[in-house]
C-alpha cells in the first residue's frame, strides 16, 4: 500500500465510521410505524399544557397560519392546552398580530407577547419556560405542522420520562430536486438517530421544534443554555446529566418545512455544523454522570458533520498527493468505502421500502443527497472551523417561502473549491493518474449538479 492509498483511507474513516453507525441504526429501527390511537387511548395530558411558538421577523401572515392551525389540531381534543407566542419584533408588528390572532376566534387560548432585550432564541425560550402555565410545555417553529395524533401521542410518551421528541417528516414551499431529497432525509434521519438509537438504549436528544418537556425538569437544569446556537441538543446534555429521561415517540409525526433551495440548505448546514462543535464542548460539562459508552456516543453523535470535512479534503488531496508523489491511487484501497456505501444504499433502499418508494426513486434521491452534501461541505467546513476556534457565528435567518431562491452570487468558496478540485484534477488526467482524479472531480461534479438540476422544480409527490 502506497503513502497516498494510506492517506486516502485515513480520511475516509470518519465517513465509513458513521455510515456503518447508520447501518447499525437502521438495522435497529425496523418495523412499522406504530398505527393511529384509538378513540378510547386519547386520555389527556395530567396537566396544562403550553404551546410555545418564538418568532422574529417572520411574515405575519406565516404566525397566524401556525396559530389556525393548531386550533384545528387541537379542537375537540380533552387536552388543556393554550398557546403562547413569543415576539421578538417590534410594538407594531406584535399589536398587529395580537390583532390578527384575536380575530381568528379559535376555541384554544392564545397569548401573544412581545419580549424584547437580546438573547436571541434561546432567551425567547426561557421567557416561554418563565411563562409557561402547567405541567408541560412544547416548542414549535412558525412553519412546524403538528398532524392529528401528535399531542396525543407525545402526552402518552411522556408518561415515562421527562421529555418526548416526535418524529420529523419534512415538507416543501417548492417541489425541488433539493426539497425532495431534503424530505427523505429528514424522515430517514429521524428513525435512524431516534427510533433505532432508542432501541438500542442510546441517549435521545431533543429537537428544537416538536419537544414536549416537563416544565418541572426543565426548570430543575435551569431551562436552555445562555448565548448558544445549538439549543436542542445542549438543553438534552443538561437533561441527561441532570438525570432525567428523554424518549422518542416514533408516531408523533411533525411535519417541517424543508429548504428549497440550495441557498437556504447552507444558510441552514452553516449553522448546524457550528452548532455540533459547540454541542461537543458542552458534552464535557454536563455528561459527567453519564456511563462512559453512552457519553462516548453521544459525541459521536454531535460530530456529524465532521465526515464532511474529511470527504471534501478526499477531493482535494487525492490528485494533489498524486502529483506530488508521482503515483495513482489503487483501486483496493476504496474497497472498504465502496462496500459500506453499497450496505448503506441496501439499508436505505429497503427504508424507503417500507415509506412506498421505489427502488430508482430511492436510489436517485439517495444521490441527490450525496450530491448536495457534498456541495455544501465548504460551507460545513466554515461552521466547523467556527465552532472549534469559538468564534461568535453571524449567518442570517434561514430564507422561507417567496425568499428561498436561489443567489448564485453569494456561493463564492464553492465556486472556488470547484475551480481548485478541477484544476488538480485536470492536472492529474494529463499526467495518467485516473483515479485520482476521478477523486478531484467529485466536488465539482457534485456542485455543477445541485445548482443546475437540484432547484428545478420536479413533478410534485405525495409527502404527509
Amino acid at each position: 500500500m502506497s503513502f497516498l492509498d494510506a492517506v486516502f483511507l485515513a480520511l475516509l474513516s470518519p465517513l465509513i465510521l458513521v455510515l456503518s453507525l447508520h447501518i447499525l441504526f437502521l438495522a435497529s429501527s425496523k418495523g412499522d410505524r406504530s398505527a393511529g390511537l384509538e378513540p378510547g387511548a386519547r386520555s389527556g395530558l395530567p396537566g396544562a399544557m403550553t404551546i410555545a411558538i418564538p418568532v422574529k421577523n417572520e411574515p405575519l401572515e406565516l404566525v397566524v397560519s401556525s396559530v389556525s392551525h393548531l386550533g384545528r389540531v387541537l379542537r375537540d381534543t380533552r387536552l388543556d392546552a393554550r398557546v403562547l407566542v413569543v415576539s421578538d419584533d417590534d410594538e407594531d408588528y406584535v399589536s398587529r398580530l395580537q390583532h390578527a390572532v384575536r380575530s381568528l376566534g379559535t376555541a384554544v387560548p392564545v397569548r401573544v407577547v412581545r419580549r424584547g432585550g437580546p438573547g436571541g432564541r434561546v432567551a425567547a425560550l426561557n421567557y416561554a419556560l418563565k411563562l409557561a402555565e402547567g405541567d408541560f410545555l412544547v416548542i414549535l417553529d412558525v412553519d412546524a405542522r403538528p398532524t392529528k395524533d401528535f399531542f396525543y401521542r407525545l402526552s402518552r410518551c411522556i408518561e415515562r420520562g421527562d421529555a418526548c421528541v416526535s418524529h420529523w417528516a419534512g415538507y416543501w414551499a417548492r417541489p425541488t430536486r433539493i426539497a425532495r431529497a431534503l424530505a427523505f432525509s429528514t424522515d430517514l434521519a429521524a428513525t435512524a438517530l431516534y427510533k433505532g438509537r432508542q432501541r438500542l438504549g442510546l441517549l435521545v436528544f431533543p429537537l428544537g421544534s416538536g419537544t414536549l418537556f416537563r416544565v418541572s425538569s426543565l426548570r430543575a437544569v435551569g431551562g436552555w443554555e445562555d448565548g448558544v446556537l445549538q439549543d436542542d441538543v445542549i438543553v438534552g446534555l443538561k437533561l441527561h446529566g441532570g438525570g432525567f429521561r428523554v424518549l422518542y415517540d416514533d408516531g408523533a409525526i411533525l411535519k417541517v418545512l424543508v429548504p428549497s433551495s440550495y441557498r437556504a440548505l447552507r444558510i441552514q448546514q452553516l449553522k448546524w455544523a457550528y452548532g455540533s462543535i459547540e454541542s461537543l464542548r458542552y458534552s464535557f460539562k454536563y455528561l459527567k454522570g453519564v456511563s462512559p459508552l453512552k457519553s462516548l456516543e453521544a459525541r459521536l453523535y454531535t460530530l456529524q458533520y465532521i465526515p464532511a470535512l474529511f470527504t471534501l479534503v478526499v477531493s482535494v488531496a487525492t490528485p494533489l498527493l498524486a502529483l506530488l508523489l508521482r503515483v495513482d491511487l489503487n483501486l483496493l484501497s476504496a474497497l472498504p468505502a465502496v462496500a459500506v456505501v453499497s450496505v448503506y444504499s441496501y439499508s436505505v433502499a429497503r427504508a424507503a421500502s417500507i415509506r412506498g418508494l421505489g427502488l430508482l426513486r430511492a436510489l436517485r434521491v439517495l444521490g441527490t443527497s450525496s450530491a448536495i452534501g457534498l456541495a455544501v461541505a465548504p460551507v460545513v467546513v466554515r461552521g466547523i472551523l467556527l465552532g472549534v476556534s469559538g468564534s461568535r457565528l453571524r449567518a442570517p435567518v434561514t430564507p422561507k417561502g417567496n425568499e428561498d431562491v436561489e443567489k448564485f452570487s453569494e456561493y463564492l468558496e464553492e465556486y472556488v473549491t470547484a475551480l481548485a478540485t478541477s484544476c488538480l484534477a485536470l492536472l492529474a488526467l494529463l499526467q495518467g493518474y485516473y483515479l485520482a482524479a476521478a477523486m478531484g472531480l467529485m466536488y465539482p461534479v457534485a456542485l455543477l449538479y445541485t445548482l443546475i438540476r437540484g432547484s428545478g422544480c420536479v413533478r410534485a409527490e405525495p409527502h404527509s
